[in-house]
């Protein structure tokens, strides 16, 4: 059974993730090596060796294709690409995990001989994601302030009153375990636009909220909720907005993502509930600022859109870059390395 998740996005500071304190009790296969080195094909072959167990396989946000990192979950095993930009390293070797060279089946003279075109396609590589977090600045600032608008005019108390019949339906009336939060980026903004990623079999339930703040409010309660009754808890945070609010919780002992959108997504499934909260606004505060919402909302869509286009032309320059290194790889080293791995994992954990 294989679950799906990002292993973090972009963001107006950067790269951000919890991938790394998630996995902090797990032993980490840490791989390094350049673009094109082959450590997303590694991480596919050794998921694929375990794919009767449960496997929790991490997408790179910046192109989906690829993977970042595999978790074996029974196992407390994890394989991650620990290169820039989420860098890491093992602080005791051996104990905590260790790191898997795979540069080191580079023939050193064929990358040399484009060494200086991967300089140049590095440099502007990271030269769009320079653009990306000053993209992400400009859309945090407003969508701010426009929650800080739609803020004043939700109507609290009558949310209040809905959050604790929201969470007595869906959770028990009475702890039964200690519950468990955990921080699993199931969505980010991606060279195709945002990007979610839902289990298969979960029963999905969309809280539409074309101002966000009544649908992220209602997420904090139902996540914190969950947790004191007991429930394991998964947690999605839209990494775009000041303050990092929930865009999607899942509960994986039962099987329920709840998220908050402002439009259905496409593709929408027949058997998923949608609660709109437009009720839990003031409608008459809400059309006299409906000028300044309409241009803030306008303005962070086209910032947006803008943002993709500079993911996809980054995504586009990558690739290129990879394959200076793709050329120069032998192939066989890396399937030795994936044997060896997975045999290794096998017997050891």
């Amino acid at each position: 059974m294989q679950h799906e998740y990002f292993l973090g996005g972009a963001s107006q500071n950067g790269f951000e993730t919890a991938f790394w304190d998630e996995q902090k009790h797990h032993y980490g296969f840490l791989l390094k090596g350049g673009p094109g080195t082959g450590k997303s094909t590694l991480m596919k072959t050794v998921a694929a060796a375990f794919a009767e167990e449960p496997v929790s396989v991490y997408h790179c946000a910046s192109d989906p294709r690829s993977l970042d990192a595999v978790v074996l979950e029974q196992r407390g095993v994890y394989i991650a690409d620990a290169t820039a930009p989420h860098t890491a390293d093992t602080p005791l070797p051996f104990v905590t995990g260790e790191t898997v060279d795979l540069a080191a089946g580079l023939d050193r003279d064929a990358v040399r001989e484009s060494g200086e075109q991967a300089r140049v396609l590095y440099a502007e590589n990271q030269a769009m994601h320079m653009q990306v977090r000053q993209s992400l600045r400009g859309l945090a600032s407003m969508q701010t302030m426009y929650t800080d608008i739609t803020a004043g005019a939700l109507l609290r108390e009558k949310l209040a009153a809905y959050a604790e019949r929201f969470c007595k339906r869906l959770l028990p009336r009475s702890a039964s375990g200690q519950g468990v939060l955990l921080h699993r980026q199931c969505s980010a903004l991606t060279p195709d636009g945002r990007v979610c990623f839902q289990p298969a079999n979960a029963a999905v339930l969309y809280l539409r909220d074309n101002c966000m703040i009544a649908a992220q409010e209602l997420l904090a309660v139902f996540a914190e909720r969950a947790v004191s009754a007991g429930k394991c808890v998964e947690v999605t945070a839209d990494l775009t907005q000041n303050g990092k609010p929930l865009s999607h919780v899942f509960l994986p002992e039962t099987g329920l993502t709840v998220s908050a959108v402002r439009e259905l997504p496409d593709g929408v499934r027949e058997d998923a509930t949608v609660i709109d909260l437009r009720r839990f606004y003031d409608s008459a505060a809400l059309r006299k600022q409906r000028t300044l919402l309409r241009f803030c909302r306008e303005t962070a869509d086209a910032i947006e859109a803008e943002t993709v286009a500079i993911l996809r032309e980054a995504l586009a320059c990558h690739d290129v870059l990879e394959q200076t290194y793709i050329g120069a790889l032998d192939t066989a080293y890396l399937d030795a390395i994936a044997k060896r791995l997975t045999e290794r994992i096998r017997t050891e954990f």
